[in-house]
């Protein structure tokens, strides 16, 4: 459910995009709307073919048009194309609600006009970009940039903090605002390129540097299509897996989504919210070299027995190091039964030798494995096993984590959206 701050948020983003836009007016458009509307219908095409990367985030020209677009016509040639970015096919079909698509374009329309505004009061030149102005425009240009840059953090961040309720503090801190702000400067310069091209009438060369984008495209859409067929291929390996023991059927697939969203609630990079999901789904993978008899014994293990149980992290992590494309989460696998103050297994590590990642499995396996049926006990409550991850913070698990999912949790009870 949508606060209703967000909706008060977005009308107020709304009414200072439209001053600004309203203020952008007082300058001209030089070289008239035909380089515009190009530079618009670039932006919906590839706004609309943006793609995911293997690293956090995705790509698009939008950015590098927009700006673009700020450098040859100017303020009011920004928002529009601004306007066109915030333009996303896929988020109309897949039902986003109107209140979120409309401060995406608010604040992608104020933060264009700023930008533009503070080219041109820095001695930016519009238009006649050609060899000699590149190197005068280029500090204007910078600055426009960095304006853009912390305009879109800030408002983005106030967003995710309405609707979170979290503090744009700690947001700012976990979003990767800083790889963002590197891949921005990439695109401004871009922009700059496009904007020359477009000043000395080059629409050849606008064909071929945008081409290449494309090719990129199908190439990461391929390696997308195969990670996905990996996972699927994953999901398929963990519930053959435990088929064998009625006891945790299912148990993968439920930490996996815990740890998942506790990644993704603690702004890890998506490349590593994916990784974490991956070895969460075969951490166990391990106990198939375990007997059936010891896993669902309902009888106090042998200490035969309970060694034999400790191996499965170190069998486990064997199985995967053999798979080229999960050799990525052996040590996840391998450490998700290690505890924070050292009498975990099969290492022993303590404290922070213990990877990030394998300390969120840890706290994801533990609450699932307590709130689950076993051969040997029934289930806890939910509050009971929270207590008792509370309890255990700091000494078996990361207090941190613990925190940051019995926060998640809560979340989930008063129907709050998750970060």
């Amino acid at each position: 459910m949508i606060p209703r701050r967000m909706y008060v948020l977005t009308m107020v983003i709304c009414v200072g995009a439209g001053v600004v836009a309203a203020s952008s007016l007082a300058y001209s458009v030089p070289g008239g709307p035909i380089p515009v509307v190009l530079l618009a219908a670039l932006v919906l095409v590839t706004e609309n073919f943006a793609f995911q990367l293997p690293v956090a985030g995705s790509v698009s020209l939008s950015f590098a048009a927009a700006y673009a677009a700020m450098v040859y016509s100017g303020p009011a040639a920004a928002i529009v194309v601004a306007l066109a970015a915030s333009t996303n096919i896929e988020e109309i079909r897949s039902g986003k609600p109107l209140v979120l698509r409309l401060y995406n374009a608010g604040q992608l329309s104020f933060a264009s006009g700023i930008a533009a505004m503070v080219y041109l009061s820095a001695g930016g030149r519009q238009l006649a970009l050609g060899p000699g102005d590149l190197g005068s425009t280029l500090a204007a240009a910078l600055l426009a940039a960095v304006v853009f840059y912390a305009a879109n953090v800030v408002l983005v961040s106030l967003a995710a903090s309405t609707l979170t309720g979290r503090s744009p503090r700690s947001l700012l801190r976990e979003l990767g605002f800083l790889s963002y702000g590197s891949s921005l400067l990439v695109l401004a310069l871009l922009g700059l390129l496009i904007g020359y091209l477009l000043a000395v009438s080059s629409w050849l060369g606008l064909v071929i540097l945008v081409l290449p984008f494309y090719a990129a495209r199908r190439t990461f859409r391929v390696y997308v299509e195969l990670t996905e067929a990996y996972t699927s291929t994953v999901r398929s390996l963990v519930t053959a897996i435990e088929a064998k023991d009625p006891y945790t059927r299912g148990h993968s697939e439920r930490v996996a989504d815990y740890a998942h969203r506790l990644a993704e609630h603690m702004g890890l990079p998506k490349n590593e919210v994916d990784l974490i999901e991956r070895a969460a789904l075969l951490h166990d993978v391990g106990k198939i070299g375990i007997s059936l008899d010891t896993l669902v014994s309902p009888e106090r293990l042998t200490p035969d027995e309970v060694n034999a149980i400790r191996q499965h992290p170190a069998l486990g992590s064997d199985l995967v190091a053999d798979v080229e494309f999960l050799s990525d989460i052996v040590d996840i696998v391998r450490h998700h039964h290690e505890r924070c103050d050292g009498t975990g297994y099969p290492d022993g590590l303590v404290g922070e030798r213990i990877s990030v990642p394998a300390r969120i499995l840890a706290v994801a396996d533990a609450y699932d494995a307590m709130t689950s049926d076993r051969a040997y006990r029934p289930r806890m409550t939910e509050t009971q096993a929270r207590e008792e991850l509370l309890r255990v913070a700091g000494s078996q698990l990361d207090g941190e984590m613990v925190g940051r999912f019995t926060d998640l949790l809560g979340r989930d009870q008063t129907g709050q959206a998750p970060a």
